[in-house]
């Protein structure tokens, strides 16, 4: 692969990205040469543009490029909204385009709460202990509206400026949320793979 395209559905998540994918690939990547992470206005905005991105891809036939499109679950079921996207996926898809589809389940903030000591980082006055003994906390992708909750538990909670904060301290290989080790294990064998 030359060329990886992270198509995210806002800057919240670009902005994890831009710490956690040099944690992620190996260090020929490169962020802004051959990987590039490409925040949109929302899902709608996110789903207009992969069919655009892909055949614009497509015209580059001496290059190979990667697209890693990031979606929140919210209140769809998972697996029919990534069978949809891989769908659009496939519709618009040329031999050197390949592509993954990761669902967060149901949205970023379920990956915080998949890393208590991150948050607990970022503030200080949280306490994770607490929050584990309840099973709301326990499976973070289980949680309905985890930006919520994540609210409640920490107080004052800007969404851009929580993801700058807390990206750094995110442990990659210890997350209790099983849809950050799924994106994290699909990045890494889409790498790898000889397609």
């Amino acid at each position: 692969m030359d060329r990886l395209e992270f198509l995210v559905e806002e800057r919240s998540m670009a902005e994890v990205l831009k710490v956690l994918l040099p944690r992620i690939l190996p260090a020929s990547w490169v962020l802004d040469e051959n990987y590039f992470i490409r925040p949109h206005e929302g899902k709608s905005d996110l789903k207009r543009s992969i069919p655009k991105k892909l055949k614009g891809f497509a015209q580059h036939k001496e290059q190979t490029t990667g697209f890693i499109i990031i979606h929140d679950q919210d209140s769809n079921d998972g697996r029919q909204l990534k069978q949809e996207l891989v769908a659009l996926c496939k519709a618009n898809q040329a031999p050197n385009i390949k592509f993954l589809v990761r669902i967060v389940c149901h949205e970023l903030e379920a990956w915080y709460l998949g890393d208590m000591k991150a948050i607990q980082a970022v503030f200080p006055r949280f306490n994770p202990a607490r929050h584990l003994k309840k099973s709301l906390f326990r499976l973070p992708d289980t949680c309905q509206n985890p930006k919520t909750r994540l609210k409640d538990i920490v107080g004052d909670y800007q969404q851009i400026a929580t993801a700058q904060m807390i990206a750094p301290y995110i442990d990659i290989e210890h997350n209790r949320s099983e849809s950050f080790r799924q994106f994290v294990s699909g990045i890494r064998k889409f790498i790898t793979a000889k397609r």
